[in-house]
């Protein structure tokens, strides 16, 4: 992707150097202790220019000893100026070395600003990797805490540079608007079911807060989905210079102005459609901020914040009270704003690894014929649900967080009287879940049945995902649909057709398929379905 060319600097040696290529290239002298940085289309011509005796030449005092030609992909004028304003500002925060460049260079606006901005991602951290910047000090920060958020997961290179690119973009101010009456850029990250977004949301707001260039900010920590938020504030408040109160809800944005925000889970912001009882909170937010109805939860944020890193999904979104994808994504590219991405693709939580996530959306969006398997993974389908019960039991007694799921095909006749059983599978009596927040905690809670409201967000260890009867197969037309009446979440099915209806229940099962860590059980109640599934999911 980029070639970094290092040549001794030494008038002797200058027309010895080899042109590597008739583009632009950026470029770093430095002595070991000041560095400068510098873009041009003819580095050989400009390393004699710095190196002339003249009162106008301020860079011969430096003595500078090597020249760094970084080449590549940048090799065009404006991304080259794009790269040695961002290399200027960022060694300066960085500090590896005294940066004597008298100006940060252009701030250049062009329409492949993403892309370029990606690929200085890679560059930085290949020049960590030859030594021309140092190692970030948010390592040095996180690593001497015993912060974790989940004790099976930590650090690992692919979150480690997921977290310095959005640290170095956070210090360059990349995402200040360009000039005037253009917005801020938020910072979007992409990135699939068990990739590590939370992990490397908390560890980016526990490095913030703990930063000296950033302790003075208002910051603060935003979950849309109660159950989520509330297991992230039972960790925060576990944590020293941390504190439950740093993790809020939309509707808290709207109360107070914030430096930086750090939204995870973004695709469960909510717009006014289907919201129930919500409603009225959504109205007052709305008026709080001068908005009417038809402003949304990424409004409040976008409005109320300077800089907002937003951690997305959009194959979770399972509601359509959440914002629809065209929706969210078309505000973000809005010609006056734009996004700064950044890429996250690695599998951290699903021990099956990468070709997992994507398997279990072809299966349940009938997108293959093609079975696979997954070395070091329980992927299991039962026709019993008993069998299915007892070895959720052992493996919850073995390591613990095992839990069933499943979409809202049955009553909630224990809501109001905690006696009566919900429902029955195959001889088992189930009951939903009594509680939202910190049911994962609750040990009795381990024969009770999990919804999309309890599980979003969270790991488990074994996710034993129980299909409800509201999906069949039709074998006639060959496909999956959906029986509206054997699905109760009212507030979901209302006011939808059946087509955005099993988009959003297939989207739950969906999330539920990539919960387990270790493993995942599967039940089909629908006959013909089962008979489906098991082309994809062994017995």
């Amino acid at each position: 992707m980029f070639n970094v060319e290092t040549f001794e600097y030494s008038q002797d040696k200058f027309d010895n150097w080899d042109t590597l290529f008739d583009y632009h290239c950026v470029y770093i002298l430095e002595n070991g202790k000041d560095a400068y940085i510098g873009e041009s289309n003819d580095f050989i011509r400009r390393a004699k220019e710095h190196n002339k005796q003249s009162i106008k030449n301020k860079l011969k005092k430096y003595n500078f000893k090597r020249m760094h030609v970084i080449s590549g992909e940048l090799s065009e004028e404006t991304p080259s100026k794009h790269y040695e304003n961002l290399l200027i500002r960022l060694m300066k925060v960085d500090k590896k070395f005294n940066v004597v460049n008298g100006n940060d260079g252009e701030k250049p606006h062009y329409i492949r600003k993403n892309e370029f901005e990606l690929y200085f991602d890679e560059l930085w951290h290949k020049l960590e990797k030859i030594g021309l910047v140092k190692t970030k000090d948010f390592m040095l920060i996180i690593n001497s805490s015993s912060y974790k958020y989940s004790p099976h997961t930590v650090l690992t290179k692919e979150q480690y540079n997921t977290l310095t690119s959005i640290v170095h973009t956070i210090d360059s101010g990349e995402t200040q608007a360009h000039k005037k009456h253009f917005f801020n850029r938020p910072i979007f990250i992409n990135g699939d079911a068990g990739t590590g977004k939370t992990v490397v949301a908390t560890s980016l707001f526990y490095y913030l807060k703990n930063n000296e260039r950033y302790k003075d900010k208002k910051i603060a920590m935003v979950y849309a989905n109660p159950s989520t938020r509330a297991e992230i504030q039972e960790v925060f408040k576990n944590v020293d210079g941390l504190s439950a109160k740093d993790v809020i809800s939309p509707v808290d944005v709207t109360k107070e102005h914030f430096d930086i925000i750090i939204c995870d889970e973004a695709q469960r912001l909510r717009c006014n459609k289907n919201l129930g009882l919500f409603i009225k909170y959504f109205r007052e937010s709305n008026t709080r901020l001068g908005f009417d109805d038809k402003h949304d939860e990424l409004d409040w944020i976008l409005t109320n914040s300077d800089c907002q890193v937003l951690f997305y999904d959009e194959k979770q979104i399972t509601s359509p009270s959440d914002i629809p994808e065209e929706k969210f994504k078309e505000r973000l590219n809005y010609i006056k704003r734009g996004i700064r991405p950044i890429r996250f693709a690695e599998q951290m939580r699903i021990r099956a690894g990468n070709d997992y996530v994507p398997y279990i959306f072809d299966i349940l969006n009938q997108n293959t014929n093609e079975a696979k398997t997954f070395d070091n993974y329980e992927f299991k389908l039962f026709k019993s649900f008993k069998e299915l019960a007892k070895l959720v039991s052992q493996k919850e007694n073995s390591t613990g967080l095992s839990r069933y799921c499943a979409g809202y095909d049955w009553k909630w006749r224990a809501k109001e009287d905690k006696t009566l059983v919900d429902f029955t599978l195959d001889g088992v009596d189930i009951q939903w879940n009594k509680q939202i927040s910190g049911w994962l905690r609750n040990i009795e809670a381990v024969k009770e049945m999990g919804s999309i409201y309890t599980l979003p967000g969270m790991d488990l260890n074994y996710a034993a995902v129980v299909i409800g009867p509201s999906l069949y197969f039709d074998k006639i037309d060959n496909k999956i649909k959906v029986d509206r009446n054997k699905f109760f979440d009212n507030k979901l099915k209302k006011g939808v057709s059946d087509d955005e209806l099993i988009k959003y229940i297939l989207n739950t099962y969906a999330v539920f398929l990539t919960r387990g860590i270790r493993g995942t059980y599967v039940y089909v109640c629908d006959d013909n379905l089962r008979d489906y599934f098991s082309k994809f999911i062994p017995y």
